[in-house]
């Protein structure tokens, strides 16, 4: 069901809905090889180095959480990746997907590798930007979906 937004012309624009499924399709990827090829604990573990010269914020995260889980943070990266990019590819549940890979690649960009970080923040602001502007209701799953989750979902 369209909402009111769609008809004065302040729905996404087709560009962001490009933005939303490449990066979809970016995440399917890199979550689908995680998964498939196995989630090692070593996409943590290999990040202690990187956590210990990040800004303090994110060093105490690291360190009090993520370090200490390995297995469990291993898991979150690799399905979060597959999932979150299949809600940005689909359409589906945009905001969340879009607001919770924000998250994972704000971190990513302080704990990933430095050859990397560029296309982390390009990937948080991309994803953030999908999640702020709704791009799901241009043309995706969450035109249907609007009325029958709670409206913190779909908003």
């Amino acid at each position: 069901m369209a909402d009111a937004s769609s008809k004065d012309g302040s729905s996404p624009s087709w560009g962001l809905v490009l933005v939303r499924i490449t990066c979809g399709v970016i995440l399917v990827y890199a979550g689908w090889t995680k998964v498939s090829g196995g989630i090692s604990e070593q996409l943590v573990t290999g990040t202690k180095d990187q956590f210990a010269h990040a800004p303090a914020l994110v060093r105490a995260w690291g360190e009090s959480f993520v370090l200490p889980h390995p297995w469990l943070f291993s898991h979150l990266i690799a399905w979060g990746e597959l999932l979150g990019g299949l809600g940005l590819f689909l359409g589906a549940l945009t905001r969340p997907a879009g607001i919770a890979l924000t998250f994972q690649f704000a971190n990513f960009y302080f704990a990933g590798p430095e050859q990397m970080q560029m296309f982390a923040l390009l990937l948080a602001v991309c994803c953030f930007g999908c999640a702020l502007s709704r791009a799901g209701r241009k043309c995706g799953m969450d035109v249907f979906l609007d009325g029958h989750l709670p409206r913190w979902l779909t908003l």
